[in-house]
């Protein structure tokens, strides 16, 4: 693996608001619920973590722009799920690493 002794601005940037996606409590929350679940919609991920569609769809929407999500669309249903393996090894390293604390 290579890699660079500097990051470009752009890619500092990309990195930055990648970070500060995991931020809020609720993404957090929505990032080990889809950890755990795979693939679920908007209605069900707010109904288990109890927030509002319209919440749930607002940090789904940013974290799909982030490159932290992507969509399936099941006939009329539209399935959130972690975008790929990087994402979910930093979720899992970040749960590892609060086990490790405590």
């Amino acid at each position: 693996m290579v890699i660079q002794n500097q990051l470009s601005q752009i890619s500092a940037e990309i990195i930055a608001n990648w970070f500060k996606a995991f931020s809020d409590i609720n993404r957090v929350k929505i990032g080990f619920l889809l950890l755990r679940q795979e693939e679920l919609c908007v209605h069900d991920i707010s109904q288990l973590l109890n927030l509002s569609i319209a919440n749930t769809s607002h940090h789904l929407r940013l974290m799909k722009t982030l490159g932290i999500t992507s969509t399936k669309k099941q006939g009329t249903t539209v399935l959130y799920s972690l975008k790929d393996e990087h994402v979910k090894e930093i979720l899992n390293l970040s749960f590892m690493h609060l086990l490790e604390e405590n």
